[in-house]
């Protein structure tokens, strides 16, 4: 590159020469690297004549209105390409990078990409700003007064990332943060009131929610980006105005996790479903505690048993290294301790081994000898037509085997493609659940068993899954979804719609599918069609 400096620069153009009035100036010129041309090209998918910062030239002045004084100089001698101004002087990015950038028509036509900035600017973009921090604080002995706030100000990104990355314990997401909200490049949007927010490239709405504040994000169940009707997952460009639509009965949900970018975001959503489902366990460990007193109870006194495990739960607690009652109802919730050891530790091994009454003894006898049978008889009734027919029209394993006789819970309807668990119901075979389903989790753990999708099965059955449609309140809205559901081949079953405030609706669809591809298709359909704000299943 060639560097020159002097109180007054004159530099020989398309339009004659330029005057920059500034007292010290220098100014730097490089070509771009062959590599670094060709993994432009591939980065960004271009030719090479659409790489137009092969030559560009760096111009450093004193102070914030020489830079301004600089772009215009150049802008008065070559023509600037429009949409290729960026003020990051005005609107620094977040980790503290400032300087002006243009791309200019030079001589031979070509593209030439200036940027100004001021000493102290570069040195922020060379070095980092924590060295040019250290730099300063070196040679002024100490920064302080306005100084200090001026520096305060720059770190003020890093303060708020390690801050978010505060709220969580895993070095994976800690480093994901870093690299996503540092290095990614931004866009820059505004709210409705005219408040300018940056956010990585590829953001979405709801990302924009997030940011402003978590309790809009959470209840976010739409937005207008300038003025027109988006999904939640609407990708933000830059320049772009958003206004979030609330709903105090929107909450998140896992699909968000695929619709935003941010680490923050991320966070939030992750932190609310963990939240909610320690919630869940609790009211399902609870119910087990209740369930568990009564089954294992050895004198069927329910009073006198929950005095018992009143005077012993300090001794579960050690015995399970639990922090209170709570963490107990949590640990059951979650499958990480069985009841059956709890009880153990409430009513003896002794009692837990007769199982409380004599009638519980036999009703555990039956319990068990049925649950044998009925995998026994599996494997003895391969020519029974009505267990055949059952098993291919599902296309369920249980076990080892394939002729089970199985029904399907109507809760979470399970379909082809999706991670199942089987719960064997007496005189009913066995029924299929999906992950997740609260009688999965409610099940006694015991007749819990082991099945998978069978592959070789021609899967024809279709099963009703229902789903939940936010819309505008517009006329058609309805029909767009009949058509886009019929048009995928499927039919719908039931319909229920609902008034909302703000001009939306919601409507509750029953569609019979068969697999989680004819799923992911219709709900991928249904949020192409105009008015169609988020669609989930519920």
């Amino acid at each position: 590159g060639v560097g020159r400096s002097g109180s007054t620069e004159k530099i020989n153009g398309g339009n004659g020469s330029m005057d920059t009035n500034t007292t010290t100036l220098l100014v730097t010129g490089r070509t771009k690297g062959l590599w670094s041309i060709y993994t432009k090209m591939k980065r960004q998918e271009i030719e090479f004549d659409d790489v137009h910062d092969v030559v560009g030239f760096r111009i450093i002045v004193d102070d914030v209105a020489s830079c301004y004084q600089a772009l215009g100089a150049v802008h008065s001698n070559w023509k600037p390409v429009p949409g290729k101004i960026k003020d990051y002087v005005a609107l620094p990015k977040p980790n503290g990078y400032r300087s002006l950038h243009t791309t200019i028509i030079g001589p031979h036509k070509r593209r030439i990409e200036v940027q100004i900035r001021t000493r102290d600017m570069h040195d922020v973009a060379e070095s980092g700003i924590a060295a040019h921090f250290l730099y300063k604080e070196k040679n002024n002995g100490g920064i302080g007064g306005n100084k200090a706030s001026d520096e305060s100000t720059r770190f003020a990104w890093l303060r708020e990332l390690v801050n978010e990355v505060r709220r969580q314990s895993d070095p994976i997401e800690f480093v994901n943060a870093v690299k996503e909200d540092l290095f990614l490049k931004e866009v820059l949007v505004f709210s409705p009131g005219g408040d300018l927010y940056a956010l990585p490239r590829g953001s979405s709405v709801l990302d924009f929610a997030f940011k402003v504040h978590s309790d809009l994000g959470y209840h976010c169940a739409g937005a207008k980006v300038n003025g027109k009707m988006v999904s939640l997952k609407h990708q933000i460009k830059n320049g772009d105005m958003i206004e979030i639509l609330e709903s105090i009965h929107q909450t998140p949900k896992r699909e968000w996790l695929q619709y935003v970018r941010t680490s923050k975001a991320k966070n939030r959503i992750r932190a609310w479903l963990k939240r909610r489902q320690r919630e869940h366990s609790i009211v399902v460990g609870k119910e087990m505690i209740n369930r568990g007193l009564k089954e294992y109870n050895p004198r069927g006194d329910d009073a006198a048993a929950r005095k018992e495990y009143s005077r012993k739960l300090d001794h579960v607690l050690t015995t399970f290294k639990l922090k209170d009652e709570k963490h107990l109802f949590t640990a059951l919730g979650y499958g990480q301790i069985s009841i059956k050891n709890v009880m153990t530790e409430v009513f003896g091994a002794a009692a837990i081994a007769t199982r409380g009454h004599s009638h519980s003894i036999n009703k555990k006898e039956k319990d068990d000898q049925f649950i044998i049978q009925s995998l026994e008889n599996s494997s003895q009734s391969s020519n029974n037509p009505q267990f055949t027919a059952l098993s291919n029209l599902n296309g369920i394993i249980v076990g080892q085997e394939r002729n089970i006789m199985l029904k399907f819970c109507k809760n979470c309807s399970p379909l082809e493609g999706e991670k199942i668990q089987g719960v064997i119901s007496k005189g009913k075979g066995v029924k299929i659940h999906r992950l997740g389903c609260k009688y999965l989790l409610e099940a006694d753990e015991k007749r819990i068993v082991d099945v998978r999708w069978d592959d070789e099965a021609i899967n024809t059955s279709l099963r009703p899954v229902q789903l939940q449609v936010l819309c505008e309140d517009t006329p058609g809205v309805l029909a767009n979804m009949s058509r886009a559901i019929t048009t995928s081949g499927f039919n719908i079953g039931n319909v229920h719609l609902r008034k909302l405030s703000n001009g939306r609706g919601l409507a509750r669809l029953e569609v019979m599918l068969k697999s989680l591809e004819d799923l992911e298709n219709v709900i991928k359909r249904l949020r192409q069609e105009d008015g169609i704000l988020e669609v989930t299943r519920r």
